[in-house]
C-alpha cells in the first residue's frame, strides 16, 4: 500500500502529471481531465512507493511520466471504445424513425416479389450467412448463376432503398 508520504510528494509534483495529460493531448475542459489527473497522481506515488532508494529521483519521474502517459492512452482508447460502442447502439434505435419503417414495409413488399432463388439468396446467403458453395451443393445451381442473382437482388433492393 502506498503511504501518505508518497501521495503528498507525487500531489507536490503533479505538474508531472499535468505535463503526461499534455502530452496525451488531453485538455484540461476534457470531461475526464480531473479522473486521469487523479489517476496519474496514484500512479505517480506508487512508483515513487517502489522505486524509492533504488533509482534516482530524476530517472523515477522520467518512468513515472512514461507510465502515466500510456495509462492515459490506454484510458482514452477504452474510453474510445465505449463511445463507439454507444454511438451504434443509438443508430439502432434509429430504427424507431419513419423512414427507416418505410424501408422495411419496402423492402417487405419487395421480398414477396421476389422469384425463389433470390429469396433463397436473400435468406440463406445474406441473413444466415451460408456461403455460396454451400447453396450450390443445396440447390444444384451453378455458382455463377447464384452470383448473378445476387448482383440483382442486391441491384433491386437498392433501388428500393433509394425511392
Amino acid at each position: 500500500m502506498t503511504s501518505q508520504k508518497y501521495f503528498k510528494e507525487a500531489w507536490k509534483n503533479r505538474k508531472l502529471v499535468g505535463g503526461a495529460l499534455k502530452a496525451a493531448h488531453v485538455r484540461p475542459d476534457y470531461h475526464l481531465y480531473e479522473d486521469l489527473l487523479q489517476e496519474g497522481v496514484i500512479l505517480y506515488a506508487e512508483m515513487l512507493r517502489k522505486l524509492d532508494g533504488q533509482k534516482v529521483r530524476s530517472e523515477i519521474d522520467k518512468l513515472s511520466f512514461k507510465r502515466v502517459l500510456w495509462q492515459t492512452i490506454d484510458a482514452l482508447r477504452r474510453e474510445q471504445h465505449v463511445c463507439e460502442r454507444n454511438t451504434a447502439i443509438d443508430k439502432a434505435y434509429d430504427l424507431g424513425k419513419t423512414e427507416a419503417w418505410d424501408n422495411l414495409v419496402a423492402l417487405k413488399n419487395e421480398v414477396k416479389k421476389l422469384s425463389q432463388l433470390e429469396q433463397v439468396i436473400l435468406f440463406e446467403h445474406l441473413l444466415e450467412k451460408k456461403t455460396i458453395t454451400q447453396l450450390v451443393k443445396e440447390c444444384g445451381i451453378p455458382r455463377i448463376t447464384l452470383k448473378r442473382l445476387k448482383k440483382q437482388l442486391l441491384g433491386k433492393l437498392r433501388n428500393v432503398m433509394e425511392q
